[in-house]
């Protein structure tokens, strides 16, 4: 049928063969068939996706059988016959087998339509040259070498004839398919003929068409020493170099045959060996340099992305086979020689050059976008080249250099430069991208005025036959019909019917039969191409990038990719570029086509995974490095601490002494500065080293705002903003606690100190990266003012308020501290040999820094934690209260007058009470210090906003619910009569009567007991901290607060009918009467005997002075009444007194 084909073919006009259309259309279906064959046989080559019935155990003989004896598959049929398989597994067999199968039913109908096509060809004399029909000798090669390819590539699927043996086994006749044995002596002929020897019968296909192959070979001669030049021969004439004496002028870059200029010496090489290799006759007439310098260029082909083969070893296949061409085999010997000698440096050199060409092309094209234009065909050459020589590094770095005879090794294929390379390749595309519209425009500007006015006067009377006629006057009038608008707006334009014209033009006029033979015209071939490359940057710009840029078989290199990657990360010239290996992963979907959707999800997934890794490890590298800058910057940091400053006083005090004394001198204790001395600007030092490495990082992923991978917007700055979050927040935790034997948390003023330190470093990313870091410190420092819960990690509130709520209980409890009201902190009796000194870590200024750290919101957790420790006591002190109710309520009426100093002896756990009170006294003491110290920081910080809050806690009536109101100037940092945390957690204890009443027995008992601690020697009352050395002073603060909280908790709940300032009154003034006589008495009994075991009645009658300052509901007027104040002068007198005695005994002692 192929035969009788020809023959009409040959009797129709050029113009009716469709030689065109139909290189155009084969050669579509020849990439989407190589696509499907190569998915197939990896397919079947893995066991996870390979048909179960090419594996299993029990079809193991039939396979073999299949693979030994094919196209005989009777005794396979037989066998399977005898397995008595059912219906349903035949099924389920054959639709396994079905993609596979057609695959290679489709490569059969391919391949007689392709030998139809070319037979066609060569009957017709058709004349190819590359600089003259471009497009035609183009798509003739591309469609010859995918030809070969897909028989190569057949050959070495393994299973292929398992596949059609066991499909045609299996056929059901009802399942209303296709019969295969239709196609199968068909099929069994291709696979027998091109089996065993598929190179001999590719040659014998296509010897007819040797002379056609010869002359489209010989036009790529003069092409190929163009593009194999030197590094010092690209310099020579200024290839790629913009900044030449005419590079910077805006005068576009012209050249006769721009397709030819956009061809990389790769695709050359590849067109020229793989049609000698069909074609060997062709070399023993011609010049065989361009052979020869293809063959000394590459030693592995690619067939297909990661499939390649040994060009080299084909060669001498094919020499060895047929008679005449053995003399050439010693000429590709002596290539291999080159090959392995010279040929990986050259490359390293061309990549070097390169590199610095477009980097400075995207320095001038940045600054100057004009040009971009006038010179594209100059940068697509450069980016085309580039992919070219990338390519060419990944398949030969990929393969095993121990299988061939070559003594190359992989270490000569690593180029530490890669990331560079890339990002250039990538910029310059983006480039041009950003810029379309301003190249659309000129070029159609360029197609209006000056190409449509030019191809008009070449074809003035021109003689041309009617078809070539109507297609040229077809071209003038396309170009004549641009409309340019005024406002600079560009028309859309479709100028692909006018591209597919010139090759039916370039089709008809290449036959020898043509009237009008397009080598007799070749200025009009030199306009036509060019206009060709004019309209494809109008509209076909997008699909020229992919072209000239296309990286998508480094899909199947993920291992070079990877080790690639990770090589950049280690240099910080190149860890900048490293972002540019996940763009890379976006051109992974040009490698997809619509013959083989199987594929699409399997490599949009590792496209998507591969982009986020190469992200999530470039952030996590930076994290790295940073983390460790961070380290040394604090400990720098660390030297302008004031405790430092101390350290080195006491240095220089050691060296003047051994100075003095003329001992040996210590090693110096280094300056705050003294590491930025450098005696070389060159020297480095760790930090520097850090520092750079951080910076690359960084700057990497500050590249690019956006990456598109696979329809999935990655932004890799939100990945070192995730990274930097955790960073930030680990180097809080890390360094929360003081280094030691026994660790202590670092004081508030020492972890403020550290956090500014690493504020101050973290806004000095802000200089590399765009990226707001008062964001991540918001995020996370708010996280650190919130309990543990709430953070991923232990917070700064919920360690500090453990660590203080802790130590403030197990010190106060063994009475190893005490609150100093004088000093407004906690002082320790016995600091030297405590693990905790109490004055310095509750002084104002550590409580202020306490406070600024963890805000508002750390204060209130911090009392809300101490209040609910503090209501476990409380519950306590009310169960004691309980026990001695009928004894309060006897003493509180008056019923039985019990002495001052026996009622210890009817009161239960009275010393229990008196020390839980003393207890919750000074933790409330605490708690007011932490409140009054987030007053002055909110004072400096928000000064207005804490005033709005004072003057509406100050508008505020008792008669309504203060609650609201107190909460607000508690966290405002205001002290309020009734504390909202305390409030909160004795709310159950004011819910009745019965409570109301029990709390005022609280009073009774307290105003019973404390007259007991007279007779404590413990109770002594010191000046210098105008407190009492047992806390006993605490009381004072213990009942205001207590009996504010409770009883302004029972008129919230409805329990009491009086408003809170007079039920207040009565309370306080009932306390202050109950004290008050009961002291009296104390003070007034005659019993000489008592009066000798009292020590510290002076120390006890000044807590009355301290129960009047601590309310607004006890005054002095209303003391006198009760308690003379000369009294209460007299005690304080007395103390003040005794504290002089004391220093005159201490300074005769001494």
């Amino acid at each position: 049928m192929a035969a009788f084909n020809t023959i009409d073919n040959r009797l129709k006009p050029a113009s009716q063969q469709k030689l065109a259309e139909k290189l155009i259309i084969l050669n579509e279906r020849a990439e989407g068939l190589l696509t499907r064959l190569h998915y197939s046989k990896q397919n079947c080559e893995e066991s996870r996706t390979c048909p179960s019935v090419l594996i299993e155990k029990q079809y193991e003989s039939v396979v073999k059988v299949l693979n030994r004896k094919f196209p005989k598959i009777e005794g396979a049929k037989s066998t399977v016959q005898g397995m008595n398989l059912a219906s349903s597994v035949k099924s389920e067999i054959r639709q396994s087998l079905q993609v596979h199968y057609h695959t290679v039913v489709d490569i059969l109908e391919l391949k007689e339509y392709v030998m139809e096509l070319l037979t066609n060809i060569s009957v017709s004399a058709m004349i190819f040259d590359i600089r003259l029909n471009f497009s035609l000798t183009s798509n003739f090669l591309n469609l010859l070498c995918r030809y070969i390819k897909i028989i190569l590539l057949l050959g070495r699927h393994d299973h292929v004839k398992a596949i059609i043996g066991m499909y045609n086994i299996v056929f059901d006749s009802s399942s209303g398919d296709d019969d295969p044995s239709i196609v199968f002596h068909r099929l069994g002929t291709m696979l027998e003929a091109y089996g065993e020897q598929p190179l001999k019968k590719l040659v014998e296909d296509i010897l007819p068409l040797s002379l056609r192959v010869g002359l489209a070979l010989k036009s790529l001669h003069s092409l190929h020493v163009e593009k194999h030049l030197t590094v010092d021969q690209m310099r020579n004439h200024s290839i790629y170099n913009l900044t030449s004496q005419t590079g910077l002028s805006c005068d576009p870059v012209v050249v006769n045959d721009p397709g030819c200029k956009l061809i990389n010496l790769d695709q050359l090489n590849e067109w020229i060996l793989f049609g000698y290799l069909v074609c060997p006759s062709q070399l023993n007439s011609g010049d065989l340099k361009a052979w020869k310098n293809a063959l000394c260029d590459s030693y592995i082909i690619t067939l297909f992305r990661d499939e390649v083969v040994n060009i080299h070893a084909l060669f001498i296949e094919v020499f060895e086979k047929f008679k005449g061409h053995r003399k050439l085999i010693g000429m590709v010997n002596e290539a291999a020689a080159i090959f392995q000698k010279d040929t990986p440096g050259a490359h390293a050199a061309r990549r070097t050059h390169l590199r610095y060409m477009m980097q400075e092309m995207i320095n001038i094209v940045s600054s100057s976008p004009g040009l971009i234009a006038p010179k594209i065909i100059v940068l697509l050459d450069a980016m085309n080249t580039a992919t070219g020589e990338v390519l060419w590094l990944v398949r030969n770095w990929a393969t095993d250099w121990r299988k061939h005879k070559v003594k190359v090794t992989q270490e000569m294929f690593i180029d530490n430069n890669m990331a560079p390379f890339l990002y250039c390749i990538d910029t310059l595309s983006k480039l041009i991208t950003q810029y379309h519209p301003v190249i659309k425009r000129y070029f159609l500007q360029y197609l209006k005025l000056n190409d449509c006015i030019e191809l008009r006067n070449l074809i003035q009377n021109f003689p041309a036959p009617e078809e070539e006629s109507l297609l040229l006057t077809s071209f003038i009038d396309t170009l004549g019909s641009i409309d340019l608008a005024e406002d600079g707006s560009c028309p859309l334009m479709d100028f692909k019917p006018l591209r597919i014209d010139w090759q039916r033009f370039q089709a008809y006029t290449s036959v020898n039969s043509s009237e009008l033979l397009l080598k007799n015209h070749p200025n009009l071939a030199s306009t036509m191409n060019i206009i060709e490359f004019h309209t494809l940057c109008v509209d076909g710009i997008e699909g020229m990038l992919k072209s000239v840029t296309n990286l998508s078989s480094l899909c199947f290199y993920l291992k070079f990719i990877q080790d690639s990657f990770q090589r950049s990360l280690e240099r910080c010239d190149t860890a900048v570029y490293s972002v540019v290996y996940a763009c890379v992963c976006a051109h992974f979907i040009n490698t997809c086509n619509d013959y083989c959707p199987e594929e699409h999800c399997f490599i949009g997934k590792k496209s998507i995974d591969l982009a986020n890794h190469f992200l999530d490890v470039t952030a996590k590298e930076a994290q790295k490095y940073l983390a460790e800058y961070c380290t040394e910057r604090l400990l720098l940091h660390d030297k302008i601490y004031p405790a430092y400053g101390a350290d080195l006083m006491y240095a220089a005090k050691v060296a003047r002494e051994r100075e003095a004394k003329k001992e040996r001198q210590l090693p110096p204790v280094p300056y705050p500065g003294d590491e930025s001395k450098k005696t070389k600007l060159e020297a480095m030092t760790l930090m520097d080293k850090q520092f750079a490495k951080m910076v690359s990082h960084l700057q990497a992923l500050n590249t690019y705002p956006n990456l598109v991978v696979w329809q999935h917007t990655f932004a890799p700055r939100e990945y070192i903003i995730h990274q930097l979050d955790e960073l930030f927040n680990r180097l809080i935790v890390k360094h929360m606690y003081n280094e030691g034997p026994q660790p202590s948390i670092k004081l508030p003023s020492m972890m403020g100190h550290y956090l500014e330190g690493l504020v101050n470093v973290f806004r000095q990313l802000e200089c590399f990266i765009s990226l707001d870091t008062s964001r991540i410190f918001n995020v996370v420092l708010l996280q650190h003012t919130q309990p543990e819960e709430n953070c991923p990690g232990p917070s700064l509130a919920s360690r500090y308020t453990e660590w203080y709520i802790e130590r403030l209980f197990e010190h106060i409890g063994a009475g190893d501290v005490c609150y100093a009201p004088l000093r407004m902190c906690f002082v320790s009796k016995n600091p030297v040999g405590s693990n905790f000194n109490a004055e310095l870590y509750t002084n104002i200024g550590e409580l202020q820094a306490l406070a600024k750290i963890l805000g508002p919101y750390g204060i209130k957790y911090m009392g809300d934690q101490l209040m609910a420790r503090c209501e476990v006591i409380i519950h306590q002190l009310l169960s004691i209260v309980k026990e001695n109710k009928d004894i309060l309520g006897q003493i509180r009426t008056g019923s039985h007058d019990y002495p001052t100093a026996s009622v210890g002896k009817f009161l239960k756990d009275h010393e229990k009470f008196t020390l839980m009170c003393i207890m919750v006294g000074a933790l409330f003491n605490f708690r007011r210090l932490t409140v009054t110290a987030l007053k002055n920081v909110l004072g400096d910080r928000a000064p207005y906003i804490q005033k709005c809050v004072l003057d509406f806690k100050k508008n505020t009536s008792l008669e309504t619910d203060t609650t609201i109101a107190d909460e607000m100037a508690t966290a405002a940092g205001y002290n309020v009569d009734a504390d909202p945390a305390l409030c909160a957690a004795i709310q159950k204890h004011c819910t009745s009567t019965s409570c109301e009443y029990l709390w005022t027995l609280f009073n009774t008992m307290v105003a019973a007991t404390l007259p007991l601690q007279s007779f404590s020697p413990t109770s002594v009352f010191k000046t210098s901290i105008e407190g009492h050395e047992n806390n006993l002073h605490c009381i004072s603060t213990a009942v205001t607060m207590l009996t504010h909280a409770a009883f302004t908790n029972l008129v919230r709940a409805g329990v009491e009918q009086k408003d809170l300032r007079t039920l207040m009154k009565e309370q306080m003034r009932e306390f202050v009467e109950t004290i008050a006589e009961r002291m009296l008495k104390l003070q007034l009994d005659d019993d000489k005997e008592l009066q000798k075991e009292i020590k510290q009645k002076d120390s006890l009658f000044i807590i009355i002075d301290r129960l009047v300052k601590e309310t607004d509901y006890i005054t002095y007027d209303m003391l006198e009444d009760n308690f003379p104040f000369t009294i209460l002068r007299n005690s304080f007198r007395a103390v003040y007194e005794n504290k002089k005695k004391k220093q005159k005994n201490v300074e005769n002692e001494m």
